[in-house]
């Protein structure tokens, strides 16, 4: 019996697919099966599935046209024979134990869903994070059901740390957004699933190897301007057929949501046009972000002065550019939840080589992060006194202002907030 059938959609993967898929094989749960969906790859990609496929007899590759990421999901979805499925990016990886831990928790508690926590992965500089969400500590490892379904939607937005009970795909209807290329289709897949599955489980351990440094990733695509958007007009089209209009809150709200971070992520020449459509979803469904004050506070100003809004928002990110830009180097104060986002957010703008170190207040038994020194941050100061200090957490809390008042006692009056940078920058 097939427990799990492990869906790899692949197109132009050739770089990442081979170690892609020996994790995979190498999984301690045996009875599975690796669904491999070539999207019409131009480079090596299909000879290298064709290959797998030969020398094992557990790996199905299925060749067609590029119809776009959705059409690959879809095909990996009817060619699947497991009693769960399981979805792997070719850009990634994941740990030898996380398909058996997933199907026994699965199994014993006969789930909908399960799923994991993961890390942010920059295999070049050695770097792993796990993404987890202390403050739902009192929701993992815990079987929740429909009455919880508002947490489900507090945790780690993502359609591949988990399985899913094929019989409830199907039952549910629930398939991919066959658009073009590959355009935020998850966002659709992770919506259905969140809204109907009945019962669900989300494990406190880390399996899946989120890669972060391949360039050619869709989500570091600066042009794609409507994509995000166009995912939750098919997803609100979708209920609507179905006559669910108890769940298109849920699909107004994030198609608001998502707005900023796209924001974010678009080149500045598209930010204009985008403010339009913000304004027009906003006037429509803005009741649905009622309560939510700093979200309702940024769609407005987008709205009511969308032309100011633009320009200070590219302005203060040419700004950031400029300053990082002339630093000597750069010191990231703190390796907590911002400085990790600070952190990420300035290797994927190309400022790695740039940061010299990062630094605490106090005694830490890391020595090193993502190939950097980790220093009090006298020494850092000591050490490297060109640098720009960057301070990685809450604008505005206690840990800020003795950060700021520490390197004010030291000398150094010269900073930047890491907010400008976690705003500047398209940060997952």
């Amino acid at each position: 019996m097939i427990k799990v059938s492990v869906i790899v959609p692949v197109y132009n993967a050739e770089k990442y697919l081979a170690q892609c898929l020996d994790s995979i094989l190498a999984q301690s749960l045996t009875e599975l099966e690796v669904v491999c969906v070539d999207d019409g790859s131009t480079d090596k990609s299909a000879e290298i599935l064709d290959q797998y496929a030969w020398q094992e007899n557990r790996v199905k590759v299925l060749h067609q046209k590029n119809g776009g990421y959705g059409a690959a999901m879809n095909a990996g979805l009817a060619a699947a024979g497991g009693e769960y499925v399981g979805i792997v990016e070719s850009d990634d990886c994941i740990l030898p134990q996380m398909y058996e831990t997933l199907y026994e928790e699965a199994a014993l508690g006969k789930l909908d869903v399960v799923k994991s926590d993961a890390f942010f992965w920059y295999e070049r500089i050695g770097y792993q994070k796990q993404i987890h969400a202390a403050h739902l500590e009192p929701y993992y490892d815990r079987v929740l059901d429909s009455m919880d379904r508002n947490i489900f939607f507090d945790f780690y937005m993502n359609i591949w740390t988990g399985i899913y009970k094929r019989e409830f795909l199907a039952r549910e209807g629930i398939r991919f957004h066959e658009s073009p290329g590959a355009s935020y289709q998850d966002n659709g897949f992770w919506l259905q699933t969140m809204l109907y599955c009945k019962k669900a489980k989300w494990l406190g351990q880390a399996f899946y190897l989120y890669r972060q440094d391949n360039e050619a990733s869709s989500v570091k695509s600066r042009d794609k301007v409507l994509a995000m958007t166009r995912e939750y007009e098919y997803i609100e089209k979708l209920l609507l057929e179905r006559k669910d209009y108890r769940y298109l809150p849920y699909c107004y709200y994030y198609k608001l949501l998502r707005h900023r971070g796209n924001f974010r992520r678009i080149a500045d020449g598209y930010k204009r046009e985008f403010c339009e459509q913000i304004r027009r979803d906003y006037i429509a469904y803005q009741g649905f972000v009622k309560g939510f004050g700093e979200l309702e506070k940024w769609l407005q100003e987008a709205v009511l002065d969308p032309e100011g809004f633009c320009g200070n928002a590219i302005k203060a990110g040419q700004e950031v550019r400029k300053r990082l830009g002339a630093a000597q180097s750069l010191i990231v104060y703190g390796t907590g939840h911002h400085g990790d986002r600070v952190f990420r957010g300035l290797v994927n703008e190309g400022y790695y080589d740039a940061v010299a170190c990062f630094a605490v207040s106090e005694d830490t038994e890391e020595n090193t992060l993502a190939g950097k020194q980790v220093l009090r941050i006298e020494e850092a100061v000591q050490k490297y006194p060109g640098a720009l200090p960057v301070i990685a957490v809450a604008v505005g809390s206690r840990a800020y202002v003795q950060m700021a008042q520490r390197l004010s006692g030291l000398g150094v009056n010269g900073y930047l907030d890491g907010s400008a940078v976690e705003d500047s920058f398209y940060i997952l």
